[in-house]
């Protein structure tokens, strides 16, 4: 922030606030729009944090946050203390969301009392074009701060380590369970059922909470993408799955083969996975992320695939509400590794008339290397 020469940072995407402070922004935030919530960062480290979120979560959020400076702006949600109230606003109905306006008056107010001014961070990545005429009616020079955030966030915290983690290894077991029992004429929907029920067991068996929901690419068949058909002999079946705990969504993947594959299969297949493990053996703290793609796609192109020319070969993995974050493992990446990133690496290849492949690990930087977060074979399975 000092770099940029930022007095604060403004965040409002939702995984934003939960990153900086470890608490729900509210219900208002799953719209997915600007000022349902705010974290001011100062970037004095010294001054303390400020927030501006909906009031039914207020208290809540204070709580859970430890923020001392937490205001609130009305949102559609009406409640009450029991005797009732006599201080509400009367005869004034609430907003059918929130009032974007309301909350950036709160904002304004803030950042008056805290003497922030100047230039100011702002996640304009995530801002609607829609909703950011109304922040330019601030007298605020406001600053994208979207690559600082995401720099920010691509470092994780011991906690977050821990819910990647367990979410990668549920969603292990759950493709080691679904390629045991698989059997012929299973469409992808049945293979997702099984996967999830498998990868849900997996944490109840030991005592944890399920993850809270699940995502899975299954694809059957020569098309790669879409999920195909009843899976029939020498079918190439292509696994790319993720659990997501308290919001944080691991990502892996693997392929298999219903009985002999092509020999065609089998070559693409192999090459892929020498790509892989040229690009894991390259991976530690300091390396470039721009390095690693290059290894990768030398050793493509080195096997007699020229032609092979995928945009990036991973990518973060965090608190998102898809699974691949910043940085990207790409040939203009400016990134290097660092010890407590978590990425995926991976390298998939969907040629239409054979299959989709895919090899898929998810990563932590370690001060001496990388470790695999949930260990499997690499191999072409056959099932």
């Amino acid at each position: 922030m000092q770099n940029e020469g930022l007095s604060a940072l403004v965040l409002c995407q939702p995984e934003s606030i939960v990153y900086a402070t470890g608490a729900f922004p509210g219900v208002a935030s799953f719209w997915r729009r600007a000022g349902a919530a705010f974290v001011v960062v100062p970037a004095d480290a010294s001054a303390p944090l400020a927030a501006i979120v909906g009031d039914l979560q207020a208290s809540s959020f204070a709580a859970a946050s430890g923020i001392a400076d937490v205001r609130s702006h009305r949102i559609w949600v009406e409640t009450d203390n029991f005797p009732l109230r006599t201080d509400k606003p009367r005869r004034s109905p609430r907003p059918a969301q929130y009032s974007l306006g309301g909350s950036l008056a709160l904002l304004l107010d803030l950042l008056r009392e805290r003497g922030l001014g100047g230039r100011i961070g702002l996640e304009m990545g995530f801002v609607p074009a829609a909703d950011f005429a109304q922040f330019q009616t601030l007298p605020i020079q406001w600053v994208d701060a979207t690559r600082i955030v995401e720099r920010l966030r691509s470092i994780k915290h011991p906690e977050e380590i821990e819910r990647l983690g367990r979410a990668a290894r549920h969603a292990a077991a759950g493709l080691s369970h679904l390629m045991d029992v698989f059997a012929p004429g299973m469409t992808a929907a049945d293979m997702s059922r099984i996967w999830q029920d498998a990868a849900r067991q997996d944490a109840i068996g030991q005592g944890l909470p399920p993850p809270q929901s699940f995502w899975s690419y299954i694809a059957v068949g020569g098309d790669g993408f879409a999920p195909g058909e009843a899976a029939a002999a020498g079918d190439i079946i292509k696994m790319d799955v993720g659990c997501v705990i308290d919001g944080y969504s691991s990502d892996g993947a693997r392929t298999a083969v219903l009985g002999q594959p092509a020999p065609a299969a089998q070559a693409i297949h192999d090459a892929l996975q020498r790509a892989f493990e040229t690009g894991l053996a390259s991976c530690s703290p300091g390396r470039p992320l721009a390095e690693i793609y290059r290894r990768i796609s030398a050793s493509m192109w080195d096997q007699g695939y020229d032609t092979y020319g995928r945009g990036h070969f991973g990518h973060g993995v965090g608190s998102s509400i898809w699974s691949e974050e910043w940085p990207f493992i790409s040939d203009d990446a400016e990134a290097v590794l660092e010890p407590g990133m978590v990425l995926a690496l991976e390298t998939p290849w969907y040629i239409d008339g054979l299959g989709g492949f895919i090899i898929e690990d998810q990563l932590l930087v370690t001060p001496s290397g990388v470790e695999v977060m949930a260990p499997m074979s690499r191999e072409l399975r056959r099932l």
